[in-house]
């Protein structure tokens, strides 16, 4: 039931997978939702063709850079995300691959719930409000893993993956635009994917299905306000009652301002973190620091795991291919090679890759164009 003593019945920090997902269920059920996202909103026609348009792809707004994509270093290793309205989707591989069995039956997860039981359901609830479907878009990269599998005797191994993104079926001329294909007319129009390879430097052809062209989407249509470069610096209950049963207090500040921060001040009943692992518990640490949530658990920031993931670029130079084409992950090769699965992504963000010099070389030369990189 809304709570008309508040500015919002929830306020959600952060509009990525986690954050889109609670605004649109509650904007469902009627409650009155705010998200607050640090970084921009985007359109198609302003996402950059090339990292090397750096103002327009990473986001360091303390040096003027206000893109949409992040890294964090730690010691060993390097996290990159999302900061956009939309967090993540916007610029990660959109692949979606359901994991197997093993995964449930390991980590401090395991032996919580049935989870082999409960989750098949909930796949299926995102995959169809993310479109999901096989990868139908085979770019010059996939036929060369294909070709490489069968080399090695591993052709069986070799599938297509299952992607979020609005493709024609075969045999259809890519890049035609069609009214909104998944949500009986509620979601926005959408045009299928030409293969361009940038899934990863923000989608400029409204292909792939990012959470501004469904769970948010649909969220804000329903009554959610989104507040875009908006960072919350402060949560503290109401009325000094630890237990927020009075609710909450969440002041913010302009995320992109140097100076005129405009902060401002919200009530609401109850506070979503959905900030990502990384933003979460930053703002989580700051606020049982400063003491406006001193309950919170001392086990924070433990049990923090990353996707394991490692980033192999293969160079082909002088290779009269551009496997640049396709969509950023389009293929895998799942043979048990000591790294699995073995994944092929083929997007634009890897041209950066391909003008690193090799051993001997003096300089950068475009001579003989560019060159091909795989991952």
């Amino acid at each position: 039931m809304s709570d008309s003593r508040h500015d919002f019945d929830f306020i959600v920090i952060g509009s990525g997978f986690g954050g889109s997902v609670t605004a649109h269920r509650l904007t469902e059920k009627g409650y009155r939702v705010a998200v607050m996202e640090m970084g921009r909103r985007w359109r198609a026609e302003d996402f950059p063709r090339t990292n090397w348009l750096i103002w327009r792809w990473f986001w360091r707004p303390r040096l003027a850079l206000r893109g949409f994509f992040n890294m964090e270093f730690f010691r060993h290793v390097v996290i990159l995300h999302g900061c956009a309205v939309g967090g993540g989707s916007i610029t990660y591989a959109n692949t979606l691959v359901v994991p197997p069995d093993l995964v449930w039956q390991n980590g401090s997860w395991a032996g919580l719930a049935d989870w082999k039981t409960e989750m098949p359901a909930h796949f299926q609830t995102a995959m169809r409000m993310l479109g999901v479907i096989e990868n139908r878009v085979m770019g010059p990269a996939d036929h060369l893993l294909k070709r490489a599998a069968e080399a090695a005797g591993l052709g069986h191994t070799f599938y297509r993956t299952k992607v979020a993104a609005f493709q024609a079926p075969e045999g259809e001329e890519p890049g035609k635009t069609y009214p909104d294909p998944y949500f009986g007319g509620e979601g926005p129009d959408r045009t299928t994917c030409v293969g361009c390879g940038g899934c990863m430097m923000g989608c400029r052809f409204n292909a792939k299905n990012t959470l501004d062209k469904n769970y948010l989407y649909l969220a804000e249509k329903h009554g959610a306000r989104v507040f875009a470069e908006t960072r919350v610096v402060d949560v503290a209950p109401l009325s000094g009652k630890a237990d927020g049963s009075d609710g909450y207090e969440v002041r913010t500040e302009k995320s992109t301002a140097w100076l005129a921060k405009h902060p401002q001040r919200f009530t609401c009943k109850g506070v979503v973190f959905a900030a990502s692992a990384l933003g979460s518990m930053d703002l989580l640490f700051r606020l049982k620091q400063n003491g406006s949530l001193p309950e919170l658990s001392d086990q924070l920031g433990n049990r923090v795991r990353t996707n394991a993931e490692s980033l192999i670029g293969v160079r082909i130079p002088g290779s009269r291919e551009d496997l640049s084409k396709g969509v950023a992950i389009g293929s895998v090769l799942a043979a048990k090679l000591g790294v699995n699965p073995s994944l092929t992504i083929c997007a634009v963000t890897e041209r950066a890759m391909s003008y690193i010099p090799s051993a001997g070389e003096t300089g950068w030369d475009d001579a003989a164009g560019i060159d091909a990189v795989a991952i």
